[in-house]
């Protein structure tokens, strides 16, 4: 009864959600098993990806850098 307001009772009313009353554990695992078996295959797909985009940087910074040569005793 604070401020004049009255008290409610919370309620709890417990509905299962269209995904968990589809999905069986079962086939939960075996997705899961099977996402695990491709963490690998994708992580080198990343890595690639990585290493490309990174040469493609170096390639771009390497062009725009003016090549100089120095000889003993230039100062």
């Amino acid at each position: 009864m604070v401020y004049g307001a009255d008290t409610m009772i919370s309620v709890e009313i417990h509905s299962s959600s269209w995904r968990s009353s589809i999905e069986s554990p079962l086939e939960n695992a075996k997705a899961m098993k099977t996402s695990l078996d491709l963490v690998d295959e994708v992580r080198e797909a990343a890595h690639l990806r990585e290493f490309t985009v990174k040469r493609r940087a170096a390639r771009k910074y390497d062009s725009k850098v003016i090549s100089r040569e120095f000889k003993e005793g230039d100062l």
